[in-house]
């Protein structure tokens, strides 16, 4: 497998491929705005301020990976769980779901060149979104709607 084929196979596994993990798609999967906005004591963050992170930072690196300039200065990342746009839920996970779509048809039509300058910042976003897809999973399931049945695909 070439360096490419690694990172489309890591950015289909963090979108929609069941795997070692359950995909962002899966662990959103059945959500309502109430229940993503649900917060404890425990919860830094409520699974609406996640997804909106995740969007956040998946949107600065595609733009990014595609050499458009973006505009945005993070002085501090607790802003990126802020939705300052004021989208619903439905919108924030279409558009995150759509970002991560887009990741996927950019990776697959770029060229090797692109996939090694670039290497370093995929494997991070990769990395990013699989930890706070965790940290989703880990939350449905204290708020008691994390369907067991549904999850990890360990055949490999």
């Amino acid at each position: 497998m070439n360096t490419k084929d690694l990172i489309l196979k890591q950015f289909q596994a963090c979108h929609r491929t069941d795997t070692w993990f359950v995909s962002l798609q899966t662990a959103l999967e059945g959500l309502n705005r109430q229940q993503a906005k649900a917060k404890d004591q425990s919860a830094t963050n409520s699974i609406f301020e996640i997804a909106h992170h995740l969007y956040f930072y998946n949107r600065i690196e595609l733009q990014r990976f595609k050499g458009i300039n973006n505009e945005h200065n993070i002085t501090d990342n607790r802003t990126t769980f802020h939705n300052e746009q004021e989208l619903s839920w439905d919108r924030l996970v279409s558009e995150l779901l759509q970002t991560m779509k887009e990741w996927e048809a950019e990776i697959e039509h770029s060229n090797s060149e692109s996939i090694e300058q670039f290497y370093e910042n995929l494997t991070y976003i990769n990395l990013h979104n699989a930890y706070h897809i965790g940290q989703i999973v880990h939350i449905r399931k204290h708020h008691h709607n994390w369907d067991e049945k549904v999850g990890v695909n360990y055949t490999t």
